[in-house]
C-alpha cells in the first residue's frame, strides 16, 4: 500500500513538473517566433536581467524606471502582454514618461491595437519625444482627428 500511494505521488510530480515545461516551452516558442534574431546567450541574459529587476522590484514596488526596464526586457524577448503590464504600472506610477508610452505603444501594435498605440505616440509626443510624432503622422491617420480633439480636451 505504501509503495501504491509513493507511486501516486511520483507519478503526480511528474505529472506537474511536464505541465510546467509545457508553458516554458510554449513562452521560449513565443519569444523564438517574434525575435528570430536573437541568440540563446542573448536570450538567457535578458532573462537573466528580468530575474534581477524582479528581485530590484519585490524592494522597491512603486519605482516606475524599474517597471520600465523589465518591460524593455520583456520586450526584447518578445513577451509583449508582459511589456504592456509593466509599461502600464510605470505610467501609473509616473504619468510624465514619455518613453513609457512609447514603448507601450510599439507593444500594442503588435496586437494591433492601432487606436491605443496611436494614442500613447501622441501622448510620448506631447511629453517631448519627437520621434513619436513622426510615427503617429505616418500611420495614424485614421485615428489623428479623434485622438487630436481627446488629447487637447485632456
Amino acid at each position: 500500500m505504501k509503495f501504491l500511494i509513493l507511486y501516486v505521488l511520483l507519478f503526480a510530480f511528474g505529472f506537474m513538473n511536464a505541465q510546467q515545461t509545457q508553458v516554458d516551452s510554449a513562452q521560449t516558442i513565443v519569444q523564438k517566433y517574434y525575435n528570430n534574431d536573437l541568440s540563446d546567450s542573448l536570450r538567457k541574459e535578458y532573462k537573466a536581467k528580468i530575474a534581477h529587476m524582479d528581485k530590484y522590484i519585490a524592494q522597491d514596488s512603486v519605482n516606475p524606471k524599474a517597471f520600465l526596464q523589465r518591460g524593455v526586457y520583456y520586450g526584447l524577448l518578445g513577451l509583449s502582454v508582459e511589456a504592456i503590464s509593466d509599461y502600464d504600472i510605470a505610467i501609473k506610477l509616473n504619468d510624465n514618461q514619455p518613453i513609457a508610452y512609447f514603448n507601450r505603444a510599439l507593444a500594442k501594435a503588435r496586437f494591433r491595437y492601432s487606436y491605443d498605440a496611436c494614442y500613447d505616440l501622441k501622448k510620448a509626443y506631447i511629453l517631448g519625444l519627437d520621434q513619436a510624432n513622426k510615427i503617429f503622422n505616418s500611420y495614424c491617420n485614421l485615428y489623428k482627428t479623434k485622438i487630436n480633439q481627446e488629447v487637447s480636451s485632456n
